[in-house]
This record gives structure tokens, C-alpha cells and sequence, in this order.
């Protein structure tokens, strides 16, 4: 659990200013409740996921770059994905376990998430992430482009198109086909979200996995999972998994 102890003065001050959530966040730790979930979804034992989270930080490429990387982004006047938070590992960890092969994700930044992506497939050995995202320089460091933080050694399973998702999600998709991930981070309005989840999930595999950051910000991801009525579905660390049904059901978004 060395993630867990990086960064202690900011998880210090989170934890006072949110005293149930932590308490509550430390009881899930020590009871494997994350990764019971998961394990529910992907058929790996629970703690072979929970092995999963250490690997990044043991990684030491990976390690020094985030190092790196944190006096720039602490710089932003615009939040950026914590560099060691467990909302960013519990996808790396999914993906480890789940092994996809074609993963798309809408919303890219300064590329924290779409690193932690690309490790997970490298480790794996398979997989192509293809990342849409916006250049725009609000949400970067003065003189970054998109997606910077991803080092050249991951590069090689990225593919990155810079543009709206509204409108390169669609071509992708079809020239995609089937996929085995979908993952949402990019503008969280309802009808976004609720656009994005509509337009990737015929895609998806059967059995396939759909990820939407901030998912509790709206009901948008709610919503979507009453009209699909998954075979699993959760929100850990504000993150929304959902899991596409081995099997059609009747009234749900056609496949």
C-alpha cells in the first residue's frame, strides 16, 4: 500500500476537512471492498487486484516521472487529476485485471489518467488506448501541449486525436467497431455524459467495461444504468464502473 502513504500532507488536510469520508475510505481499504467489486467484474481474485495498486509506484520510470511532474501541475490554476490518488489507480488496476484490448477515453488534459492507462496495457503486454482531447491551454501548463505528462516510452499503444469529442468520437467508434473499454473524463454536463455513454455503449463487447470520472457530479451515470440495467454497476472513488450485459436485455440501448 505504498500509494497510500504519497503525498501525506495533502491526504492530512483532505481527511480533516472530511473526517467520514476518510474514515469510511479507510475502512474500504482494510476490508478489500474496491477490489471485491472489481473482482466481481473481471473474475480475478481480489487480492491479486489489490497487488495491482503498488505497481506503478515500484515502476521506477514511472515513479520519477511523476515525481517530476508535480511542481508543474501544483502550478495550474485549473485542478488536474491527483498524481497518486485512488480514484486514478482503481482504473489501472481494473485494466491490469481485465486486460482489454481496444480501450477509448474522451478527455485527455495534461495526460495523468492516460498515463496511468498506458502503464497498465504495457504491463499487460496488449492493448491499444485511443485518447480524444481538447488543446486547450487553460487546462495546461504554460508551453505543455496535450496529453505531456505521457513519456515516449508509452507512446508506442497511444493513439491521440485532438478535437471534440462530439465530433471524432463517432468516426472512431466506427472505424473502431467493437471495443473492450470505454472511458469518460472529458466535459461532465448531463447531457454530455449521457451522450458519450449512449454513443460508445453499442460498441462495447459484451461483458465489456464502461468508466465515467465524476460520475456523482450529475445523475447522468444513474440514469444510464437504469436504461441498461448492467450486470455490475458502482461508483468507487467518484469514479462510475459499469459493465456491459453477457447477454442483450430487453429495452436496453441495442448493441
Amino acid at each position: 500500500m505504498n500509494w497510500l502513504f504519497k503525498d501525506p500532507t495533502q491526504r492530512l488536510q483532505f481527511a480533516l476537512r472530511n473526517p467520514l469520508y476518510a474514515l469510511g475510505s479507510l475502512y474500504r481499504e482494510f476490508t478489500l471492498a474496491d477490489e471485491r467489486f472489481l473482482s466481481s467484474m473481471t473474475g480475478v481474485p481480489s487480492r491479486t487486484i489489490r497487488a495491482f495498486l503498488d505497481e506503478p509506484l515500484d515502476t521506477a520510470f514511472f515513479s520519477a516521472l511523476l515525481r517530476e511532474s508535480e511542481s508543474t501541475l501544483r502550478g495550474l490554476q485549473v485542478h488536474s487529476a491527483d498524481l497518486y490518488a485512488k480514484k486514478v489507480l482503481v482504473q489501472y488496476i481494473t485494466i491490469r485485471a481485465c486486460r482489454p484490448e481496444i480501450v477509448v477515453e474522451t478527455g485527455v488534459a495534461n495526460g495523468v489518467s492516460s498515463a496511468y492507462i498506458l502503464l497498465a496495457l504495457q504491463k499487460n503486454q496488449k492493448g491499444t488506448l485511443y485518447s480524444i482531447g481538447l488543446n486547450d491551454p487553460q487546462y495546461l501548463p504554460t508551453g505543455k501541449s496535450l496529453g505531456w505528462i505521457v513519456p515516449d516510452s508509452l507512446k508506442t499503444r497511444w493513439k491521440l486525436l485532438t478535437g471534440d469529442s462530439l465530433v471524432l468520437l463517432p468516426s472512431l467508434l466506427d472505424q473502431l467497431g467493437r471495443i473492450d473499454l470505454f472511458i469518460h473524463d472529458s466535459l461532465h454536463t448531463y447531457d454530455h455524459m449521457l451522450w458519450e455513454f449512449r454513443t460508445a455503449f453499442p460498441h462495447l463487447r459484451p461483458g465489456g467495461l464502461l468508466f465515467s470520472d465524476d460520475a456523482g457530479w450529475n445523475a447522468a451515470f444513474s440514469d444510464f444504468c437504469k436504461e441498461v440495467s448492467p450486470e455490475h454497476s458502482a461508483i468507487l472513488r467518484g469514479i462510475g464502473f459499469l459493465q456491459k450485459p453477457l447477454q442483450p436485455q430487453r429495452g436496453a440501448v441495442p448493441a
